[in-house]
């Protein structure tokens, strides 16, 4: 049967009716999973189906190379007789504004005191494009709750007095959301297009629970792919990759960091279905981090240099209140910190400065801020004034962190605790705020890392409504499929100041090579290789508590440069080396 022959079949006196076309959605969903959704039973072979229809009346089907309907009824299949009056007579206008014999699905109906409405369905080669004949644009209230089932709109246009408006569904998605909720909401798309395009109380609720319920599957993969990663380490070493300049070689350098990451996470979500094995790996990781230490701190890779900066992200899952205290020899005595200890000659426990490393030599405003948020959570007295970060609010930024939003996080960790900061509370949440882009992702690099750590950022800036769920719903939708994990990125980067000589003069425009504040400066990018600390720290803003039934204000504000640039070696030539690279402090600083 053709699509006008099978509307001619159906009685005119139906509320609603809606048709598939099985081979245009078998890409996405098998046999099995379409009778989950549509609740028909083992039996039905559904190989010779071509079209099966859902209705108030029951389940219809039409079989290939048959010109009869048929109406699936106590558990066989029986012919439909042609009624008198069909669908297809009275929805005859606005079939010849969307042929049927076009569409993938089809569906139409009227509700009381409502205008008929009609959704036209066709499937492309990654999505569903669908058109809705309304009687008027729709107010899109709450359509950012779309994003829960895969669906979003796209505007429309007036044609015959009608508004057509436009959509996009991900199909792999819609499906995943029915199935997460046992295909109990399925009736809800059918309410959505009956009320031409309005959300309701009733859907806006199912849609928050079908958000709710893609961003917890969502972690518990995450979580599982956690605990794997935490077993891994504690017998092999998974250490980040170094990427030198040509022509050095690539190397694995920074072991213990990425594990502070993924013990946080793990700890932060003790009580979930992973059980003994979850909780063995949660234990083998933390022994692991604990023998990592040396004295009373850490440093990036086992056995090398003890720093504040890594001491500082390591104390975030094991926070104590006498390491805390320890930090206080990297205390610059004027409410900074520096990241590591110097010296001129080499000595234990001291970096040897050199011309090229003398610029670490000074205090680092991300690895201060962490400090800060770590002795104020530990009942300490604050060292850092809160007037100290607010003058280094536009320049804010990290001689080592390679990424805008990771230094967001660790400002906004400074200052979540303060009674008096809420100015820059504020501040902080519009300009975090403004950088988001139009799908509740952050950043044009590393978009997963940045997307965790804004939502982190937030999170600590006390904003936990409706925004924040759907970016944390956006960060569930990077997950890769089958590992669970998040992509690689780049979080952290070290800068070696070059000599001026014609041959280096030679490479100023070489790959990871940067000129700042007239010092030319070596690149070392180091990449999270094995995706520790990009599924740790997407976890724990998966877990970062949201209400999507409050919906917060989002302030218009510019968006900050730093938050445009393309890729990392942009923000760390223009935003994050510049506070650290002038002359002066090129010059003869040495403790």
């Amino acid at each position: 049967m053709n699509m006008i022959e099978i509307l001619k079949a159906l009685p005119g006196s139906m509320d609603w009716m809606v048709w598939f076309r099985l081979q245009a959605f078998r890409r996405w969903i098998d046999d099995a999973q379409f009778r989950a959704m549509y609740f028909l039973p083992e039996q039905l072979d559904l190989s010779g189906v071509s079209h099966v229809i859902l209705s108030p009346l029951g389940r219809f089907f039409a079989l290939e190379n048959d010109a009869s309907l048929y109406l699936f009824k106590d558990g066989s299949l029986r012919a439909v007789v042609p009624p008198e009056t069909s669908l297809f007579e009275g929805y005859a206008r606005y079939l010849k504004m969307l042929p049927p014999d076009e569409a993938d699905c089809l569906g139409l109906g009227q509700k009381p005191g409502l205008p008929p409405v009609l959704l036209h369905l066709t499937a492309q080669e990654h999505y569903a494009q669908g058109r809705a004949i309304f009687h008027r644009k729709p107010s899109e209230e709450h359509y950012e709750l779309l994003q829960a089932v895969g669906v979003k709109y796209e505007g429309g246009y007036i044609e015959d007095g009608c508004y057509v408006a436009l959509f996009q569904n991900r199909i792999p998605v819609h499906a995943h959301a029915g199935a997460l909720a046992g295909y109990s909401r399925t009736g809800n798309c059918n309410e959505f297009f009956l009320n031409h395009g309005e959300i309701d109380a009733g859907l806006e609720a199912g849609l928050i629970k079908a958000a709710e319920s893609r961003i917890e599957h969502a972690k518990k993969r995450g979580l599982a792919a956690a605990a794997e990663l935490a077993l891994r380490s504690t017998e092999v070493c998974l250490p980040m990759t170094c990427h030198p300049p040509f022509p050095l070689r690539a190397f694995g350098y920074g072991d213990l960091v990425p594990l502070g990451f993924l013990l946080h996470a793990l700890e932060q979500n003790p009580g979930d279905e992973r059980g003994d094995v979850g909780a063995e790996a949660t234990a083998k990781l933390r022994a692991k981090v604990m023998a990592g230490r040396q004295g009373k701190l850490w440093s990036f890779h086992t056995g090398r240099l003890v720093t504040s900066t890594d001491s500082v992200l390591m104390l975030q899952a094991v926070p104590d209140a006498e390491a805390i205290e320890a930090l206080e020899q990297f205390a610059d005595g004027e409410g900074g910190y520096y990241p590591q200890l110097w010296a001129q000659t080499a000595e234990p426990g001291r970096m040897k400065i050199v011309d090229a490393n003398r610029h670490w030599c000074q205090p680092d405003f991300a690895t201060t801020c962490l400090v800060r948020a770590l002795r104020a959570e530990a009942d300490l007295p604050a060292v850092t004034s809160l007037n100290y970060l607010e003058e280094r609010f536009e320049t804010r930024s990290g001689l080592y962190f390679a990424n805008p939003y990771l230094v967001d996080w660790a400002l906004a960790r400074a200052i979540r605790l303060d009674p008096y900061a809420k100015g820059l509370r504020q501040r902080l949440l519009e300009e975090i705020l403004a950088g988001m882009n139009p799908d509740h992702s952050f950043g044009p690099f590393d978009v997963a890392l940045s997307t965790s750590f804004a939502i982190l950022a937030l999170s600590n800036l006390g904003y936990s409504g409706r925004e924040l769920k759907m970016c944390q719903l956006r960060l569930a939708e990077m997950i890769e499929r089958r590992s669970g994990a998040w992509p690689a990125c780049t979080p952290f980067y070290s800068t070696f100041r070059a000599a001026s000589n014609a041959e280096n003069d030679d490479a100023a425009n070489a790959p990871q090579m940067l000129d700042v504040n007239g010092c030319r400066h070596e690149l070392w990018l180091y990449s999270d290789t094995y995706q520790t600390i990009a599924t740790a720290v997407a976890v724990s803003a998966l877990s970062a508590p949201a209400d999507a039934e409050r919906v917060d204000a989002s302030p218009a504000t510019k968006v900050h440069p730093r938050y445009q640039c393309r890729q990392q070696e942009d923000y760390i030539a223009a935003f994050a080396l510049p506070a650290y690279a002038d002359e002066p402090v090129c010059g003869s600083l040495v403790q």
